[in-house]
């Protein structure tokens, strides 16, 4: 069984870089793995809004994307924001080997960095419902990992997501080896016992 690496975080904090880097990463290593970004997406699919419910209605529709990906035994790396508490729990709750990451950063030092200029455009009032001003970010519990990127190097940050994924691909590797070979005996058996219920 195959991971999903779950990036999560505010914009701008890092989650598309470090998905990147994972990307070529676990590609230089032969797995076959799928990058997912929340931009990228929700622009290839016309998910436009960015009101709770657009934001749940993107999140449903990427969930769906990456378990269809997961079926074909490929490694889902995801970045996108995931503001709300709920969006995680059913992420926990749907996704086999799904792997959690908070990217996080301070506010200040988004706003400094501002890649994408949204927080210059929402302190002028040009952008609404920006997530971690205008909208809310529930603070994630029981995360994975967390990278605090405004502390950390890219590389430590780098680092620190890789080893996550390293161990992922080693748990699904030990569940692979756990699942019982059942006997063409035991498998008699069981369909015999099945027929007395029929």
């Amino acid at each position: 069984m195959k991971p999903v690496i779950w990036l999560l975080g505010l914009s701008g904090s890092g989650k598309t870089t470090l998905g990147s880097l994972l990307r070529l990463y676990l590609e230089a290593q032969g797995h076959e793995t799928e990058f997912i970004d929340g931009d990228r997406f929700r622009r290839q699919f016309g998910f436009s809004g960015f009101r709770p419910e657009d934001r749940l209605r993107n999140i449903e529709a990427m969930r769906e994307h990456v378990l269809q990906l997961h079926a074909q035994d490929k490694i889902c790396v995801v970045a996108a924001i995931t503001p709300y508490a709920s969006m995680r729990q059913k992420n926990r709750e749907q996704i086999p080997l799904y792997r959690e990451v908070w990217v996080r950063c301070s506010l200040s030092t988004l706003v400094q960095r501002d890649t994408k200029g949204l927080y210059a455009k929402a302190a002028r009032g040009e952008v609404d419902l920006l997530t971690g001003v205008s909208d809310a970010f529930d603070e994630p519990i029981g995360t994975d990992c967390v990278i605090d990127t405004d502390q950390l190097s890219l590389a430590e940050s780098y680092l620190a997501l890789r080893d996550l994924a390293l161990s992922a691909l080693a748990e699904g590797r030990n569940w692979r080896r756990m699942q019982p070979e059942l006997s063409p005996e035991v498998v008699q058996g069981s369909l015999r016992h099945a027929e007395v219920f029929m």
